[in-house]
């Protein structure tokens, strides 16, 4: 087995005026599901907060902004891997608050984002805190409490 492919990844946290978060459905490789936060890894001269831009539009078609010197709200790290490559890859998340509530229509798929793409679904901090399903990463719902109590 091949060592882990270090890897950075930006994340981002958007809440809407409901105190809910997005959150993306996709289908394991290797069955079931799990729910996670718009981002991903970064490409070629992007910085943590770019890459999360980025990927929240291309996976959601939400435009949201974050300045170069954001700081993140939550880092984390996890393995995972894809057509058998492993990934060590630590992510940070930032936080967007909305003014709306918008309808997610993703604009830029790459094909494994396709393939996995289940939906999406704005949750509250109380449902991850409670939910039998898998969310990445496991504590999200005590964490945006935290956030959302600041």
């Amino acid at each position: 087995m091949n060592d882990p492919i270090a890897r950075v990844g930006g994340r981002i946290l958007l809440v809407d005026p409901e105190q809910r978060v997005l959150l993306i459905h996709e289908r394991l490789e290797s069955g079931g599901s799990h729910w996670l936060t718009p981002g991903g890894g970064l490409e070629d001269g992007e910085s943590p907060p770019e890459a999360a831009v980025r990927e929240a539009f291309e996976e959601t078609g939400i435009a949201v902004g974050l300045p170069p010197s954001a700081q993140p709200v939550l880092s984390t790290r996890r393995l995972w891997s894809w057509q058998g490559t492993v990934y060590d890859q630590v992510d940070h998340f930032y936080l967007v608050r909305l003014p709306e509530t918008p309808e997610p229509a993703p604009r830029s798929l790459t094909e494994p984002e396709r393939v996995t793409l289940l939906g999406h679904r704005w949750w509250r901090a109380a449902e991850l805190r409670a939910t039998s399903e898998i969310v990445v990463p496991p504590d999200l719902g005590e964490v945006l409490t935290g956030l959302l109590d600041a």
